[in-house]
């Protein structure tokens, strides 16, 4: 069975909980909702384009790696109130795209630039980690009450252990298709493990906003 549809169930049902609660959700995770609908149609056309028009779809992926860093980037601005480190998160999304440029520039948009996506799963994890330390993990509220602490561990988790398999992953397609075979089975778990947490953080976000209006 193909992995896909083990990948897109959590999407479905974040995208489902994120637009039930829409009304009460802030900024940043608008943004997050909006990256998940993106991911849900990537993953579903990027099935589509290989397994009934024998085509590659790593153009496809290429693309989303670099929208996924920017939305994820732009939602954690708004997750900081200090203008230094909002800069700082900035400049690592513009030299992340220098790099993906740079990549695409030399390799192609048809062949996968997973030195790209590593780059971005270190900024990403970096970023998300600054956000938990600065607004959840010594805040006076228990941390799992709070939606940002349910979206910053669930982006930790994927992009921080993501790093090994993606920075292999060109390499073991090429000279170890049966190996990359079974640890694609870690991208898939994480991917599993991911949207149902950010949708813990939409339901802790709209129980909350709601009951305030409500009071």
């Amino acid at each position: 069975m193909s992995s896909v549809y083990f990948l897109l169930p959590g999407k479905i049902f974040s995208v489902f909980i994120g637009v039930y609660f829409f009304k009460y959700l802030s900024r940043p995770y608008k943004l997050v909702l909006l990256l998940i609908a993106i991911a849900l149609f990537c993953e579903s056309y990027g099935y589509y384009i290989s397994k009934y028009n024998h085509a590659h779809n790593a153009w496809l992926f290429n693309i989303y790696i670099i929208v996924e860093v920017w939305l994820l980037g732009i939602s954690a601005t708004y997750l900081i109130n200090s203008t230094k480190i909002k800069n700082i998160f900035l400049l690592l999304l513009a030299t992340n795209s220098l790099i993906w440029i740079g990549i695409i520039l030399q390799y192609s948009i048809y062949v996968f630039a997973n030195v790209s996506m590593v780059v971005g799963c270190c900024f990403i994890t970096v970023i998300y980690v600054i956000v938990l330390y600065t607004n959840s993990l010594f805040s006076d509220k228990a941390a799992l009450k709070q939606p940002v602490f349910w979206l910053s561990v669930s982006t930790i988790l994927y992009f921080a252990c993501d790093i090994p398999y993606m920075g292999l992953h060109n390499y073991m397609i090429q000279y170890m298709p049966s190996v990359s075979k079974k640890l694609g089975n870690i991208n898939t778990i994480l991917d599993i493990i991911r949207y149902p947490l950010v949708a813990i953080s939409f339901i802790l976000l709209g129980l909350k906003k709601g009951a305030l209006k409500a009071a």
